[in-house]
């Protein structure tokens, strides 16, 4: 039997929710918003008025695969998109954003994000992220799934500093902004951080890619993790993050209050 989907929560979880089949959509909360497409991924996050992000896009590649697809609208189902707004008594906007794919052979994508701003001027943000992979078949199911992101910290892209810690958290930093993302849960199996044209074409060429570790890159920076799951029959995988961005030099008040909203998103 399929298993409830985000789509289905968000009509039952006490908060304003909408369902809508295509377009873009963004969500936003005091000085912050982001943008997603279903056929591309999240194509901006405004902060204070500043673009920080070129791309966030999400790929997976089946046992039976010969390359990387991108998980969009052009390569799978988009069964559906939903926009919420979790905390109404504060900020009326829609605040989370998901989504819903499927192959149409038992495998299936849903993606759920949850943005949380700041004071206005405060320059910082942050953005929990949920996706979930199933399988709904009567057979195991073996992919790799893969998290590609292409931030322009500040706006411009060709000089910032990018790593992996721990082989669980991507930090970026350029001369006045530091991201962060860390992966809660479960840990990549690989990762690797340089120039995003590169990746970009590595994620798009016509062969099997895998991430070669590498943990530090300077300039034009992108970087990616990677999952190998295998699913059994009617199993799911699920991998949650959270993203911060503050000023440099940081606020210890700032990046506290972002760390406590992912805390009580892992939570719930």
């Amino acid at each position: 039997m399929k298993s409830k989907t985000l789509i289905g929560i968000a009509s039952c979880a006490g908060f304003a929710s909408s369902a809508i089949a295509g377009g873009t959509f963004t969500i936003a909360d005091t000085n912050t918003s982001a943008t997603f497409d279903p056929a591309s991924g999240q194509v901006n996050w405004l902060i204070d008025g500043t673009n920080q992000l070129f791309t966030q896009e999400f790929y997976f590649r089946r046992s039976t695969d010969t390359r990387e697809f991108r998980m969009d609208s052009s390569n799978l189902n988009n069964i559906g998109n939903f926009t919420q707004d979790t905390n109404p008594f504060t900020d009326t906007r829609a605040d989370a954003f998901g989504s819903l794919f499927s192959d149409n052979n038992g495998l299936e994508f849903e993606t759920l994000f949850t943005i949380r701003g700041n004071a206005p001027g405060s320059n910082s943000a942050a953005l929990a992220e949920q996706i979930t992979i199933r399988n709904t078949s009567n057979a195991a199911i073996s992919i790799s799934f893969f998290q590609f992101v292409d931030f322009d910290l500040g706006g411009d892209p060709f000089d910032d500093f990018g790593q992996i810690v721990g082989g669980n958290t991507a930090q970026q930093s350029d001369d006045n902004t530091i991201l962060s993302e860390t992966v809660a849960t479960p840990m990549p199996t690989f990762f690797q951080v340089g120039d995003s044209f590169d990746m970009t074409n590595m994620f798009n060429d016509s062969a099997i890619d895998n991430l070669d570790g590498t943990a530090s890159y300077s300039g034009d920076v992108a970087w990616a993790f990677q999952w190998d799951i295998t699913l059994q029959a009617g199993g799911s995988f699920l991998i949650s993050k959270n993203k911060n961005i503050i000023p440099t030099p940081g606020s210890l008040m700032i990046l506290g209050s972002a760390g406590f909203f992912a805390a009580r998103r892992r939570r719930s």
